[in-house]
Formats: structure tokens, C-alpha cells, sequence
């Protein structure tokens, strides 16, 4: 058993937080706020069966999320063995050899940006595996390459800008803060990062112990002098454009252009019959795409290559196996972060730790608020659920305080998103690039100081002004 959780600690360290939530049950009645008021019942202990029970339900609530895992990695495992893909990974890793500063720069920037604006920013780990076969065949270090990619979208994360799982959120619980304020987080957040993830890249430049860490590795397929590049440039492309077109928040934007194209095209009529609608059945418009929609994208991608490609039917099939194998690992681990989230849905005592908190201090205080909002953080795992839990409470409670309180739930969200064991985001990324957890936090402990007193420091002046 000690070995296993030395190989797989991300397990144990997400498995921790699992039993801690369970054992709150224990300790702590069930709650739920009516406005401002804490309304308790009994204590709801979780047992052995209820333990089984609700940590196999996860996996039915978040279906979605194990279903997109499962097509991505089927859908790199196909390329990886397709000719033009390798050639295509091969020749852009050659092109920017001694480019490492700016692919890296490049790639933190664009992701980071995209995760700030996009309604969902799981769809963005499409980009990911891809990337990830450049850098590693460029020689950028394990450490660097996580933070160009998955500390990228954790960027996105602390300085969401207008992303509707975040600021969206947010601004419908605590109404709408200035921008100003979120686009300092950000750039903050990103020029701190960008400075670690360069640092240690000068730092490991030499290092000969080089560790490899694609998952798809291209290596080991032979690619023909004659393979065509072309079509899997089309394709990417193709799938990049779609996915930021179809998660951008357009309607916040006040950008109708989408709407008004999808509803013309689902009342598109020959003879009288809507002959889109009944064969495709309802197009979502741009901006309103959720986690399933992005799959069919990749689904038929895969179905242009077994065409178009000549890879064969059961080879697809094959692959889709190998794949799904490949990211076991990231998937269990993913079902252990949503563990924690469905116990502290199902047995809330979260609101009762919250409403006891706050009632430590008469009035606003900013130090119980900022621990309510890392507690419901910590179990919440993702902010619409951290909303429900505590946000909403708060938010009546204090309302001459939203707008602060909008910056530090923020705040305490995305800064927990680069260390807590119930960050989704960060546990996909370091077992996908088997990266040991006590690894990782030697790494950003200095970055979560330092973006921690930014924070403080913003927060400060916005109860001064």
C-alpha cells in the first residue's frame, strides 16, 4: 500500500480531503441558509454504505467530465499514430528550436487569456496533449511545460475576466465589480507566473536527466517521407477555431451576429420542412456550447481522419481503448476531486462552519470572510457550487461589502486552485504529466506567497476607497 500512494500520492493527498469531508459529517450538523439565517438539523453522519453510495453518485453527476477525458485521449491516440501527425509535431518542435522562451511565453499568454473569457474552460484541455508532444520533444522540463499549459488555465482561473463559471458567477451572486479590478489580478498573476515557469527553465537548461512526459508520444511510430501535413493542420485549426468561437462569452459582449445565424439556420425549410433541425436537430449557437458539444467536434474530427486518413475502423476503436487507458490514471483522480464535492453537497455542513464564522465578528470582517470564502473553496471545487454553499449568504449578509467580497471569493478560489487537492484543473494536470504532488507545491509555494500578498494588497485598497 506505501508504494501504490508513492506512485499514485495524488490519490492519497485528494483521498484525505474525501475522508475529511466525510468525518465533518460527524462533527458538524446538516445546514442550509434561508437569506441570512442558518437553518440546522441533525447531524447526518455519513457510514460506510452512504460512503459508497454518494462517492459512485459523483461519477453519475459528473459524467460529462469522464465522457470528455475518455474522447481526448482517444482522439490524440488516433493521431499519435497517424503519419501526417507526427510529421506535423516533428517539423513545428524543429521550426522552434531555440524559440523555447517565446513558445512558452506564447502559449502561457494565449491559454491564460482564453481561460479568463471562456464560458467553460475545460473544453480548452483540447489544446493541451498537443502542445504538450511539442514541448516535450523541444526539451522544455516537466515543471516549465505544466506551467505554460495547466498553470496557464489556473491563471485564467484567479483572474477571470469575463469567464461565465467565474465572473459570471460572481457578479450575478455579488453583482458586477469593476473590470479594473479583475485585470489586475490577472496580469499579476501571469507576470508571477511567467517569471517561475522562466526561471526554472534557465534554471533546469542544462539538466541532462531529462524526463519524458507526453502521454502521446509520437516517437515511436515511423513516419513516411511522403505523409501529408496538411490535412491535420486543417483540422487543428479547425478544431481551435471552433472551440474559441463556441465558448466566448458573445452574448455578454452583446454580440447577437451568433443567435441570429443559428436561429436562421435551425428555420432553414425544403418543401415546407425544416430539413437541418430534423437531421442535426437543434445547432447551438456560438457561446452557449457546453462540455458535451465539444466532443461530438472531436468525434467527427476522428471520422474525417478514418476517411479521409485511411486509418482503419478497429484501429479508431483501438485506439480509443489505449487512449482511455492512458488517462485512467487523470480520471480516477478526477472522480476523487468530485468525491469531495458531491459529500459537501449532499451532507451540507459547510454553511453551518460559514454562518459560525461569521458570527465570530459583529458587522463585516474581512478576516472571517476571507476564511468562509477559502473553506467553502476548499470543499466547493468549483465557484458555482462555492456560490451556493456560502456566497449567496454572505452576500445578503453584508451588502454594502459585495464588491469586495466579489474580489476576495475570487481570490481565495484561484489561489486554493494552484495548491488544494480539490482543484480540478491542477490534480487533471499533474497526473497527467506525472508530476508528485510534494513536487509541484516546492515549486508554486513562492508564487502563492507573493500572488497571496497581491491580493491582500488589492483587497486593502478596496476598503480604503
Amino acid at each position: 500500500m506505501k508504494r501504490f500512494f508513492e506512485k499514485y500520492d495524488l490519490i492519497k493527498v485528494s483521498g484525505i480531503l474525501v475522508l475529511l469531508s466525510v468525518l465533518l459529517t460527524w462533527l458538524i450538523p446538516y445546514g442550509h441558509f434561508g437569506g441570512t439565517e442558518i437553518v440546522k438539523e441533525e447531524i447526518t453522519r455519513v457510514g460506510l454504505i452512504n460512503f459508497m453510495q454518494y462517492g459512485l453518485l459523483g461519477i453519475y453527476y459528473f459524467t460529462v467530465l469522464v465522457t470528455f477525458l475518455f474522447v481526448l485521449g482517444g482522439f490524440y491516440q488516433v493521431l499519435s499514430k497517424v503519419s501526417g501527425y507526427q510529421t506535423l509535431v516533428k517539423n513545428i518542435s524543429k521550426k522552434l528550436k531555440g524559440r523555447e522562451t517565446l513558445f512558452v511565453v506564447l502559449t502561457m499568454v494565449v491559454l491564460s487569456v482564453l481561460c479568463s473569457l471562456t464560458s467553460e474552460y475545460f473544453p480548452l484541455l483540447v489544446f493541451i496533449p498537443f502542445i504538450i508532444s511539442i514541448m516535450n520533444r523541444m526539451k522544455i522540463n516537466k515543471l516549465t511545460a505544466f506551467s505554460s499549459t495547466f498553470g496557464a488555465l489556473l491563471v485564467g482561473t484567479i483572474g477571470s475576466l469575463y469567464s461565465q463559471r467565474i465572473a459570471g458567477i460572481l457578479n450575478d451572486v455579488f453583482g458586477t465589480v469593476s473590470i479594473w479590478y479583475r485585470v489586475i489580478l490577472f496580469v499579476v498573476a501571469l507576470g508571477l507566473m511567467l517569471t517561475f515557469a522562466l526561471l526554472n527553465m534557465k534554471k533546469n537548461k542544462t539538466d541532462k536527466a531529462f524526463e519524458e512526459y507526453d502521454k502521446f508520444e509520437v516517437e515511436s511510430y515511423k513516419s513516411g517521407k511522403s505523409a501529408k501535413v496538411w490535412p491535420y493542420i486543417v483540422c487543428l485549426c479547425l478544431l481551435a477555431v471552433v472551440t474559441i468561437l463556441a465558448y466566448l462569452p458573445w452574448t455578454t459582449w452583446n454580440v447577437t451576429a451568433f443567435t441570429s445565424a443559428t436561429e436562421w439556420v435551425n428555420k432553414i425549410t425544403i418543401f415546407g420542412v425544416p430539413i437541418f433541425s430534423y437531421l442535426i436537430g437543434t445547432f447551438i449557437e456560438f457561446g452557449a456550447w457546453d462540455i458535451f458539444t465539444i466532443q461530438f467536434v472531436l468525434l467527427f474530427i476522428i471520422l474525417l481522419i478514418h476517411w479521409f486518413g485511411k486509418v482503419k475502423f478497429d484501429e479508431v476503436i483501438e485506439s480509443f481503448g489505449e487512449g482511455f487507458k492512458k488517462l485512467s490514471y487523470v480520471i480516477v483522480v478526477l472522480l476523487f476531486v468530485y468525491a469531495i464535492l458531491t459529500f459537501s453537497l449532499v451532507f451540507q455542513v459547510v454553511p453551518v462552519m460559514v454562518s459560525w464564522i461569521c458570527g465570530l465578528a459583529k458587522g463585516f470582517n474581512v478576516v472571517f470572510a476571507t476564511v468562509s470564502a477559502f473553506i467553502t473553496s476548499l470543499f466547493g471545487v468549483e465557484m458555482p457550487y462555492v456560490a451556493s454553499l456560502s456566497g449567496a449568504y454572505i452576500a445578503a449578509t453584508y451588502p454594502e461589502h459585495v464588491n469586495v467580497l466579489s474580489i476576495i471569493f475570487q481570490s481565495v478560489f484561484g489561489l486554493l486552485s494552484f495548491v488544494a487537492p480539490s482543484s480540478a484543473i491542477l490534480m487533471i494536470g499533474l497526473a497527467y504529466m506525472n508530476i508528485p504532488y510534494k513536487d509541484w507545491l516546492k515549486y508554486i509555494w513562492k508564487f502563492f506567497v507573493a500572488m497571496l500578498l497581491a491580493a491582500l494588497v488589492l483587497i486593502a485598497i478596496m476598503l480604503l476607497i
